[in-house]
């Protein structure tokens, strides 16, 4: 029990570096949005939208390493990686909320 609990704590740790590591490409995307994101959405968050492909990309990719690196506990390696989701939506809301009321306030 407890190697299964290492496990998810160790890939729910080393995928929230995964999540963290979108955050400045968030902060430049929003500083720098440019045609193809303000075409992905019409309400101003493109940025956001480039920036939860970019994590869905590296996520997924992520995920198969993991199950790799730890194939006798894969599912405790996919549970942390899932838990890992948690933050990673907390911080698309933060991202919408942050882009999206900044949209508004310009718009009106």
């Amino acid at each position: 029990m407890s190697r299964e609990l290492r496990v998810t704590a160790s890939v729910f740790g080393r995928t929230l570096w995964v999540v963290a590591a979108a955050i400045p490409f968030f902060y430049l995307a929003a500083a720098t949005e440019n045609e193809w994101m303000e075409s992905l959405s019409a309400d101003g968050v493109g940025s956001l939208y480039a920036t939860a492909g970019t994590w869905a990309f590296f996520l997924l990719a992520f995920l198969p390493v993991m199950l790799w690196r730890f194939p006798r506990a894969r599912l405790a390696a996919t549970a942390g990686w899932a838990l890992s989701l948690l933050p990673a939506a907390g911080l698309y809301a933060w991202g919408h909320s942050l882009l999206y009321c900044q949209a508004c306030s310009v718009a009106g």
